[in-house]
């Protein structure tokens, strides 16, 4: 089922599938879907929510699951799975909604894709939970037509998306009447933001570090007094900044002394540069890429509260601050300098084959193993003769370092063997796609209903209609074999293994295979009194093995654990 939450991250914006709580009590118990649904429709719930004002708890979608499960009984049908977009918009076209998309091709179908349980259609508390744009509305109903006469049930009421009787055009009507108001929103919010700005008036927005947060009670808004506690962290940072501190440093100092973020995280190097080159601090604001300035040409100084006389930092600080960031990696909305190109080996974009495998095993400055991810580096200057190399970017960090050209040939000896001795003589094994019966029935009903016209059986402006249907279901599900199809092929990559399929390979699907063999490579600190020029020691890199092998016993002769390899 689809579940994209990530416990590692969490996160209120997530999207899943689950088959409902009800069903899923009495399959546990033993019964049967059939048992279960008793003569009536299975239909999906589908619930979605713009935005989550709570903490990710999903209350909303629950609350929407409930009423559509009651709702569905009163048309003899039963929800059997649960689809919900949790804190997804469907009023932009950029933003995709998983399991909206999940839901619409297990209706296609006929039958949730993993469990094969029965769908006839889907019910939501209004049609905005489904669709907003015309796309996904015709997505949706295409849908309906293709398991024959789907069932959408909005509320308590049937709605008929089946039959062409004008309520396909009051939907796209609907839906994009939906869209333009939302464009007409955003282009309000657009202008009242530069008139704000215009006129001084304080940051909207979460809270920034620095200032207090809007209240209610006492009546407060956000962004405008500052926070007595944050304050002088912040003035510290742009002192430190001023002084020619790096950013590096002055992220490890907040690391260091504790200091949180606004939103309660550790301070990274992008978050620090983020808020010194930030003009709120002096009363500055940045609006289409320039400062916002009066009619004389000086800076507007909003409302807000800013850096006062005591606490040492001005707009000239500021500036000087400015100079030394380059105008092309600004973070604050600033316009590139035109008259700034980056130097040409900078133009150049390197990969290298483990880059995010190597892990940092250094103890850090806050006495905890580092961990953090190395990435690759171009060797330059009298290093050069070395070859590019491994580093970790950490900022408490003090950083481990290797060579490429050693680590490279080291661990991939060693995926290559283990991938010898656990895969070779493996055969792939491809799941059939569900939908090529529906396909090919699609290709067939085409093929007759253009014969048909050709042979004079039929008008073309009678079957006009049909045809544009037929061809956009087909490509819908020419698509969707498409999509199986690749990620078949990657859960196969492994399987059928060569040396000779190795060496055929772009770095990129090596970087896949590599990915499905490790988790990580930690890389320990070269030992005191040992010189960083001595000869490469395997010994210090320690490698996890992933412990779930995409091959099964059934397709692979016994092996031992993979760790063996390493020691």
């Amino acid at each position: 089922m689809l579940d994209t939450r990530n416990p590692s991250r969490p996160s209120k914006t997530f999207s899943r599938s689950y088959v409902a709580p009800a069903l899923q009590a009495h399959l546990d118990a033993g019964g049967s879907v059939d048992e279960w649904l008793a003569g009536r429709t299975p239909i999906a719930s589908m619930a979605r929510i713009s935005a989550d004002r709570l903490t990710g708890d999903a209350i909303g979608v629950g609350r929407q699951h409930k009423n559509n499960t009651r709702n569905a009984a009163l048309h003899n049908c039963a929800v059997v799975v649960h689809y919900e977009d949790n804190n997804l918009t469907a009023a932009k076209r950029e933003v995709e909604r998983p399991a909206f998309l999940q839901m619409v091709k297990d209706i296609t179908h006929g039958h949730e894709e993993e469990t094969g349980i029965p769908l006839r259609g889907c019910i939501a508390v209004e049609r905005e939970r489904v669709y907003r744009l015309p796309r996904d509305f015709i997505a949706f109903q295409d849908a309906l037509v293709m398991v024959g006469d789907g069932i959408f049930i909005e509320g308590s009421q049937i709605l008929d998306l089946v039959n062409d009787d004008g309520t396909f055009i009051a939907g796209l009507v609907t839906s994009g009447t939906g869209e333009q108001e939302v464009k007409k929103i955003r282009k309000r919010t657009v202008r009242n933001a530069a008139d704000r700005a215009e006129e001084g008036k304080s940051y909207g927005g979460p809270r920034r570090f620095g200032w207090l947060g809007a209240s209610k009670d006492p009546y407060r808004l956000g962004n405008k007094h500052r926070n007595d506690e944050e304050w002088p962290y912040l003035v510290e940072m742009v002192k430190l900044r001023y002084g020619g501190t790096s950013w590096r440093s002055i992220t490890a100092t907040m690391r260091r002394k504790g200091v949180k973020t606004a939103r309660g995280g550790n301070f990274s190097e992008q978050g620090v540069k983020f808020l010194v080159t930030n003009p709120a601090w002096w009363g500055g604001r940045v609006l289409n890429g320039e400062l916002v300035t009066d009619e004389s040409g000086e800076p507007v100084i909003g409302e807000w509260d800013h850096a006062r006389e005591e606490d040492g930092c001005t707009y000239e600080m500021w500036k000087s601050i400015m100079a030394d960031v380059r105008a092309n990696r600004l973070h604050r909305g600033m316009k590139s300098a035109e008259s700034i190109t980056p130097p040409a080996e900078e133009l150049r974009t390197r990969s290298y084959k483990f880059s995010g495998f190597l892990r940092c095993g250094r103890i850090n400055e806050l006495d905890e193993v580092c961990y953090s991810k190395l990435s690759g580096n171009k060797a330059t200057g009298k290093n050069a003769k070395y070859g590019d190399y491994y580093r970790c970017g950490d900022p408490n960090c003090k950083g481990v370092g290797r060579r490429v050209a050693p680590v490279d040939k080291y661990l991939e000896g060693l995926i290559l063997a283990y991938l010898d001795k656990h895969f070779s003589g493996t055969t792939p094994k491809v799941i059939p796609w569900r939908g090529a019966g529906k396909l090919e029935g699609l290709r067939n009903q085409r093929k007759s209903i253009k014969d048909s016209v050709v042979s004079g059986e039929a008008e073309w402006g009678d079957v006009h209609d049909i045809l544009t249907r037929l061809e956009r279901n087909i490509k819908t599900l020419e698509n969707e074999e498409r999509q199986h199809l690749k990620a078949e092929a990657k859960r196969n990559l492994l399987r059928g293994w060569s040396r000779e399929k190795w060496e055929g390979m772009e770095l990129e699907d090596r970087r896949a295979v590599i990915a499905q063999v490790i988790t990580s490579v930690v890389v320990l600190p070269i030992p005191e009194g040992v010189s960083d020029k001595a000869p490469f020691n395997p010994n210090l890199l320690k490698i996890s093995w992933r412990k779930e092998r995409p091959a099964t016993t059934e397709d692979q002769a016994p092996a031992g654990e993979p760790g063996s390899d390493a020691a």
